[in-house]
């Protein structure tokens, strides 16, 4: 799980030289982040109106002169978050805003707004830091944007971390008058020397962010966007939702003037004003192509004489999402019927001795992570993961950025559509919860989550599916099994390991055996039995007998470590063996050592159609390309249609017995199957 930020830190202390771009020059904003504004904590997220119209100095703000009292800011970021990292006391040597989980392929942004028609945004420069690991290199593609179009880079800059606060990027650039300004970090993998690896996506911050304003003189400030979903060139889900928060400036709103318009099209927006904001929202039903680009445009203008008028366009792509079709379930699970702090009728849990901390809080309260509520899976309110938590019971306040941190347990996964419907509410009501995090137990957490036996005599193609909110951490393991013989034995469904510590063989296919016998050298969990202390091994965990891990390969799931994003899934898993069985138990296992967590909601067992083997596996956008695979067979050919309602279905030329196609992109929807004499 997240780890303390300045872990590696050196024991002696470092000199901070800093190399300040703009301070002392003219009319100049410095984000330097020095002192952490009032009622903000180490590791807290970046308010999004830090920044906003700085004419004059405030905390972790350096004003030079003028400053930028027509200049908006907004923070926004693929994959994690923008966070504040100031240490206090006269010893402090880290003063910056932390890159929150920048893996490679995320990106940050930082955007400047004029919020009047006449202002321009000036980009000057920034400091990229690491946090003093000397062997982490830390490569970035710096670019500023204007809407969707590249203005300047991207120029690619690389470092390793090496005991110096400071690697300045120089930029300065003008944008037109009344021109919003991106200025994006993106997170490319590195070229590694000997001896080198690729940094930790929570090792690295930046610093004394420098920008300027023309004209150097105080405009009426109007109306202007402080955030909005979805965010500009992002990868964003596929349904019909925009919300767009703005607040009045001082030439105020003037309602009468909004317009939004999807790919040029007016659409019937909801506009909800009071406290001088406003949201702009638009949602219907629906879903946008997988991979196709769109544009919301909102335009309006404010109440100064004459009248000034804005515009705020996002362009975005949609996921390629696939379209999970499930029936009516045999069995299903919602848990919404279940009171918290217990389990449905007929299910059990069980834990595996892991020796509890006793400053841990004994009792029962399901807002500290690190209390008696948490030792085993069991049922809690989704609500409660949208508030703060205590962690680690050791007497003191729990730390700003710690106590949100299990927000993230609820965080947007854009490729869930279930039946044609995007799962925005991923889980609701209640459901099944195990936590392995912040946690003092010193051995970590093993915990088993048992159903009852269900009678699945006549069924068939058996799958279980369910909406997983898991997330991995280096040590931990989730793992759904199944037994047909009322538990005398196990069956593998799935298993989810930290990709990094899956073993393989010489040809790159998984060894299983040494997978879930090998130590684990970031520290799996442990137990205690019979006064022997065991586990640090993955099999020492799962149900399935030992004499079989070298056959668990094809269930093996590799995940990402500290993401929030990527496992939270509809899991659709086959139980070869259930079929026609009178006594089908499931089992779900999560052991780690300070690791996450695993939700569980929507449990069902499914009768699922056999799909035909000549099925499409993959729509993969590449370029201005789409390419489409299939197992190819000698009778079988692609084919497209641009409807549904009336479809018209026309071969392609050249797939017959081929297994790919490639496919320019269209902003129209198409729609392909593979047909069959």
């Amino acid at each position: 799980m997240k780890r303390s930020k300045l872990l590696n830190v050196p024991s002696v202390a470092l000199i901070a030289t800093g190399v300040f771009f703009g301070r002392g020059a003219q009319a100049d904003t410095i984000l330097d982040f020095d002192a952490l504004p009032n009622g903000v904590g180490v590791n807290d997220v970046v308010a999004q109106t830090f920044g906003d119209a700085a004419s004059a100095s405030s905390d972790g703000v350096t004003v030079a002169g003028f400053g930028t009292p027509n200049i908006g800011l907004t923070w926004q970021s693929t994959g994690g978050a923008w966070d504040h990292y100031t240490e206090s006391g006269g010893g402090a040597i880290w003063t910056a805003v932390q890159l929150d989980s920048s893996d490679v392929g995320d990106r940050h942004e930082l955007v400047f707004t004029p919020n009047n028609p006449a202002a321009s945004v000036v980009i000057k420069s920034f400091n990229l830091h690491g946090y003093y690991i000397s062997n982490e290199r830390f490569t970035y593609d710096v670019s500023i944007l204007a809407g969707a179009t590249v203005v300047s880079g991207p120029t690619n800059i690389s470092f390793l971390s090496d005991a110096t606060k400071d690697h300045p990027v120089s930029l300065s650039y003008t944008g037109a008058v009344g021109q919003a300004l991106t200025l994006r970090l993106a997170r490319v993998a590195s070229t590694l020397g000997v001896g080198e690896e690729e940094g930790d996506p929570y090792d690295i911050a930046v610093d004394d962010i420098t920008f300027a304003q023309l004209p150097q003189s105080t405009l009426n400030a109007g109306p202007q966007v402080i955030s909005v979903t979805p965010v500009n060139e992002s990868l964003a889900p596929p349904d019909y939702y925009y919300v767009a928060r703005l607040d009045d400036g001082i030439t105020g709103l003037k309602a009468s003037t909004v317009r939004l318009r999807l790919n040029g099209t007016l659409v019937s927006h909801t506009l909800t004003s009071g406290g001088g904001t406003h949201l702009v929202s638009y949602q219907t039903t629906g879903l946008l192509p997988p991979g196709s680009t769109n544009t919301y445009r909102l335009t309006y203008g404010d109440n100064d004489n004459p009248p000034n008028d804005f515009t705020n366009e996002v362009r975005f792509v949609v996921v390629n999402y696939v379209n999970q079709i499930l029936p009516a379930p045999i069995v299903f699970q919602d848990f919404n019927a279940t009171a918290e702090g217990s389990l449905p009728a007929g299910w059990t849990r069980s834990n595996l001795d892991t020796v509890r901390d006793p400053a841990s809080e004994a009792g029962i309260n399901y807002t500290n992570l690190d209390s008696g509520a948490y030792t085993n899976w069991t049922v809690v309110e989704v609500n409660r993961f949208t508030n703060l938590f205590e962690t680690y019971s050791q007497g003191a306040a729990t730390p700003p950025g710690e106590a949100s941190d299990y927000q993230r347990v609820l965080t947007l996964n854009p490729s869930n559509v279930v039946n044609g419907v995007f799962l925005r509410n991923f889980a609701s009501g209640r459901f099944a919860f195990g936590n392995t995090g912040y946690r003092l137990d010193v051995l970590g957490q093993v915990m088993y989550l048992t159903s009852p036996d269900f009678n699945l005599t006549g069924r068939t193609n058996v799958h279980v599916a369910f909406h997983s909110l898991w997330e991995q951490n280096q040590d931990s393991i989730a793992a759904v099994e199944y037994s047909v013989d009322l538990g005398v034995t196990w069956q593998p469904a799935l298993y989810l390991l930290h990709r990094p510590d899956i073993a393989t063989n010489l040809d790159g296919s998984i060894n299983s055996l040494a997978t879930f016998t090998n130590i684990d050298a970031s520290g799996a969990a442990e137990f205690v039995s019979g006064g022997v202390t065991n586990g640090g091994y993955y099999g020492a965990f799962i149900g399935v007998a030992s004499n079989l891990w070298g056959t668990l390969a094809p269930y093996i799931s590799g995940r990402v470590d500290d993401n929030p994003v990527e496992s939270k899934r509809v899991e659709v898993v086959r139980l070869a063996l259930a079929d026609n069985q009178p006594n089908v138990r499931l089992r779900f296992l999560t052991a780690g050592k300070n690791s996450w967590y695993w939700g569980i909601d929507n449990l069902g067992l499914y009768s699922l159609p056999v799909v035909p083997s000549f099925r499409i596996s993959s729509i993969v956008a590449s370029g201005t390309n789409v390419v489409i695979t299939w197992p190819g067979e000698a009778t079988v050919r692609l084919q497209r249609s641009i409807s549904l309602t009336t479809p018209s279905w026309q071969d392609l030329p050249g797939t017959l017995g081929a297994s790919s196609a490639t496919v320019p992109r269209t902003n129209s929807a198409n729609f392909f199957r593979l047909s069959k004499p």
